[in-house]
């Protein structure tokens, strides 16, 4: 990926009310990853930013002018009302100023100018607030069937379509979201994605073929989901910003530009709204095949959202607070492709639980040198969060200071984040801590369960004798990330918690006195049970 800077002189004067020949009030900066966007009074400015992502190059400033065209002829088929003229940014004897095209001097920059719509309107919003019903999406599906059936189409455009097109976006998604494994996704997750689409396409090349015979290769939209989407009350619904860019994206079957649409829905958490559209389109257009491919295209649109999300999260022109949501985003459409694509292998939340000196912590290790999985330890997170090294020893009293209440509840937090951030991805994370308390086991199932995973509390116990034995040893030798020390035992005895029916239902309990080997293939084999394959993790 190539990215340069926007000349900041032009942002500068775009951002102040003056600039503009008409009331503008204030004006708001918006970006994605390839646009700045303007909100001025009754107007919106949208301006290219000068960036290579590969599919697209908009570096040079006279492809921007072109882009900024072409932007504006496609997208008059469906909002003509809203895309008004392209504009230069111009530097004229007073300074940078607005003009047209054609007037006398030097071009900075070229935008496209457009009539604001109304943002409490805008479908991904009214899907948020739970104010988009069957009938929007109904009318929403007989206008895009009037559109495809309306829309060019041809020999050029046939070529998209064909399997050999189709499988090279398909190739170049993975190609270009390979290095976000182990970011925004689990190797074992994007490889499950890949091996679906990949394999889809081996299995049913002549139904691609069937579909651009059948003439629903069309020159679409491109990029359509509820953020593209206005729903102004009691009028047709607007669809605006489609795909100028690279026509390999606009040109396609009609059946992978509704899925878009569709997968948001799901996105949203609207599946009765997918199948209300699916419904009415296929009434509409009497196009029966579109289901042997939409689960297909489905994956593949979350699949370029997850890109697209990742392409976000590295730019550098956007706050930090909004590329980690961008990440959290693209995490969020892998794990959706991955469902479309039939699941994936399943991924764990184990916590290691127990009093000092049982062995969990040493338990908690092997089990990661068996797995490869990520191991959080709340005596390491907890020195961490204080600013001291893992091995700089505490000797604060039970329940103060560092092993205070507000210290030991701001390391759960912390342990929890990363759990989450791990979980997220598809991957599997072991998580070392005491869990003396069950409502922080019982958190930390409900993390499992949002984020899909399978999960596993291990509670790891031993005789006093032992325990005493091996504090010890600990204490005389010293460097150990853990402070826990024999005059402890007791108040963190009398503390402990029986275990809730429901962390009952997800506990193993392993005799840390046993030999290493014994104990570690007890939880491997729990491990096994509940699906986990044999042998150390790929990719971890």
């Amino acid at each position: 990926m190539k990215q340069n800077q926007t000349d900041p002189q032009v942002l500068a004067a775009l951002a102040r009310p003056d600039f503009y020949p008409h009331p503008a009030g204030a004006v708001e900066h918006l970006q994605t990853h390839i646009s700045h966007i303007f909100l001025a009074g009754d107007f919106a400015y949208k301006l290219k930013k000068p960036v290579d992502l590969g599919f697209l190059d908009f570096t040079g400033l006279e492809g921007r002018r072109t882009m900024c065209q072409r932007e504006l002829l496609l997208n008059r088929r469906l909002a003509p009302s809203v895309y008004l003229e392209v504009l230069a940014v111009a530097q004229g004897p007073d300074g940078l100023a607005l003009a047209p095209l054609e007037a006398d001097g030097e071009a900075r920059e070229y935008l496209l100018k457009m009539r604001r719509l109304d943002q409490e309107r805008m479908m991904d919003r009214l899907l948020e607030q739970g104010k988009v019903g069957p009938d929007e999406v109904r009318a929403l599906a007989r206008l895009l069937a009037a559109f495809y059936d309306r829309a060019e189409r041809g020999p050029e455009v046939d070529f998209a379509g064909r399997p050999e097109q189709v499988r090279l976006n398909v190739e170049e998604n993975f190609r270009q979201a390979h290095d976000y494994q182990g970011i925004s996704v689990s190797p074992a997750r994007w490889e499950a994605i890949r091996d679906y689409s990949l394999g889809f396409m081996r299995e049913h090349w002549e139904l691609f073929n069937r579909r651009v015979a059948g003439g629903h290769i069309v020159d679409g939209h491109g990029d359509l989901h509820s953020g593209n989407i206005n729903l102004p009350a009691g009028a047709e619904p607007v669809v605006f910003d489609c795909i100028e860019f690279n026509e390999r994206f606009r040109h396609q079957d009609a059946a992978c530009d509704l899925a878009f649409l569709a997968m948001d829905l799901d996105h949203h958490g609207r599946p009765d709204l997918r199948a209300a559209l699916v419904e009415e389109y296929l009434a509409v257009s009497g196009d029966k095949g579109l289901e042997e491919v939409l689960d297909f295209y489905l994956c593949y649109r979350a699949m370029v959202r997850a890109k697209v999300y990742g392409f976000m999260h590295e730019d550098p022109g956007l706050e930090l607070a909004e590329r980690f949501r961008d990440l959290d985003r693209a995490r969020a459409y892998f794990r959706q492709a991955a469902g479309y694509a039939g699941g994936e292998p399943p991924y764990f939340l184990v916590c290691f639980m127990g009093m000092m000196g049982t062995g969990k912590s040493y338990l908690a290790r092997r089990l990661a040198e068996a797995t490869g999985w990520a191991r959080l330890s709340s005596d390491v997170v907890r020195k961490q969060r204080a600013g001291l090294r893992p091995s700089q020893a505490s000797r604060d009293a039970w329940g103060q200071g560092l092993y205070g209440s507000e210290a030991t509840e701001d390391t759960y937090a912390a342990l929890w984040r990363r759990a989450a951030s791990r979980l997220a991805m598809g991957d599997s994370v072991i998580v070392d801590a005491s869990f003396r308390q069950d409502a922080r086991r019982e958190r930390f199932l409900a993390l499992a369960q949002e984020q899909g995973a399978e999960a596993l509390l291990v509670e790891v116990y031993a005789s006093r004798e032992v325990v005493r034995r091996r504090l010890a040893r600990r204490e005389a030798k010293g460097g150990s990330a853990s402070d826990g020390r024999r005059e402890l035992m007791a108040a963190q005895a009398a503390s402990w918690e029986k275990a809730s029916p429901g962390v009952a239902a997800r506990l193993l309990r392993v005799d840390g006195g046993l030999e290493g080997e014994v104990k570690l293939a007890r939880v491997l084999e729990r491990l096994e049970a509940m699906g986990r394959a044999g042998g150390k993790e790929r990719g971890a």
